[in-house]
């Protein structure tokens, strides 16, 4: 096992800069999940780890050694792809072993790896079976498996639960994680799906354009957003989003939220220099779907304060556990996180609480948090 450094790094294609100046740290035996939307360079970023892609300048290194320029054979890592890459021929015993098989490793030995990992995976009894035979998580536990024998300094994860269904993906994601506990091997995760970063993860790098826009904890990220790509981006539902100007009275700073029928609601804001700066002009006040909730549900534990008002609800989404509510303010939908038993019904007033402490400021020019 190995800490996984990434300094300076860009990647470029021709004059086309694909990643531009990446720097990640993760301690050894961490779980670093790349995110981002498709075309965002986190695939790219991957490559480049495993020696699939060639950098165009930074450094990468494993532990204390710089892999930057080494063959992929040489960095002591194992990949597992999105398409699993199984030998159609081969049974699964064979396909886990086939790697150690080609380096040389004695046959009782690999018949203990094979044993051992198909152990862990739950896949002793699927050993003699072709890949045709298998089901899709199966195929997946056996391409991670041929990974897993090779017990390599670093795992990579290349978007390995996309092609499962939604059941099985989160199955999956279960035993990836409970597999990571229990190895505790230095892994990089790419997904482009925010719900696998945050459980999984023990840090995430959440990319745009080639950029690195943010990274930290997975409560960092959720909670504590550096601007409003990363804030609309993880969480689902995705955070509302206000623009307002910051006013002041005698009260102090305060925002106005305005409802459909045209009433206002005055929420006070942090009198901070950053907000101060901004008087009189737009921020983006930024608050997740479980802080706009029934006032049954809200945290009164929060520090800051807890303002409660009546919305009119124009639609609910009922999702078992909770029930979506979308509001409309200052003309703009805004979804609150409900539980069932506070009967919120479509067309009718509700009241609802806004925890302020989970309130998040943003720059509508630069896009970055105001803090």
């Amino acid at each position: 096992m190995a800490s996984l450094t990434i300094r300076d790094l860009k990647k470029s294609y021709g004059a086309v800069e694909i990643l531009k100046g990446i720097n990640i740290e993760i301690e050894d035996g961490g779980f670093l999940v790349l995110v981002g939307p498709s075309g965002c360079g986190k695939s790219t970023l991957l490559n480049t780890i495993a020696g699939l892609e060639d950098i165009t300048s930074g450094d990468i290194k494993i532990g204390e050694n710089s892999v930057a320029g080494l063959h992929p054979s040489k960095r002591d890592i194992a990949m597992v792809f999105q398409s699993y890459a199984l030998y159609p021929n081969m049974s699964v015993a064979q396909n886990i072993a086939f790697g150690m098989e080609m380096r040389g490793v004695e046959k009782p030995k690999r018949d203990k790896a094979v044993s051992d990992v198909a152990e862990l995976l739950q896949i002793s009894k699927l050993l003699d079976r072709k890949p045709s035979q298998l089901s899709g998580g199966q195929r997946q536990r056996v391409a991670m498996g041929r990974a897993l024998v090779r017990n390599p300094q670093v795992f990579l994860f290349d978007e390995p639960l996309s092609n499962l269904d939604a059941k099985l993906r989160v199955d999956m994601r279960t035993e990836i994680k409970r597999m990571h506990q229990r190895m505790a091997t230095t892994t990089v995760y790419v997904t482009h799906d925010q719900i696998e970063a945050l459980t999984l993860a023990t840090k995430i790098a959440v990319l745009k354009d080639g950029s690195l826009q943010q990274f930290g904890t997975p409560d960092e990220i959720y909670n504590d957003p550096a601007n409003v790509f990363v804030a609309e981006f993880m969480g689902s539902p995705s955070m509302n989003m206000l623009t307002m100007p910051v006013e002041q009275d005698a009260g102090g700073l305060f925002m106005t939220l305005k409802r459909e029928d045209g009433s206002a609601i005055r929420v006070p804001l942090p009198d901070n220099a950053a907000l101060r700066g901004k008087l009189g002009k737009p921020v983006i006040f930024g608050l997740r779907p479980e802080a706009l909730t029934d006032p049954a549900s809200a945290d009164r534990t929060a520090t800051g304060e807890l303002l409660e008002a009546d919305f009119l609800i124009d639609v609910t989404e009922p999702a078992g556990a909770d029930v979506y509510a979308v509001t409309t303010l200052n003309g703009r939908h805004v979804t609150a996180r409900v539980k069932p038993s506070a009967a919120v019904h479509d067309g009718q007033n509700a009241r609802l609480a806004l925890n302020l402490a989970r309130a998040v400021f943003f720059d509508p020019a630069t896009q970055d948090r105001l803090r």
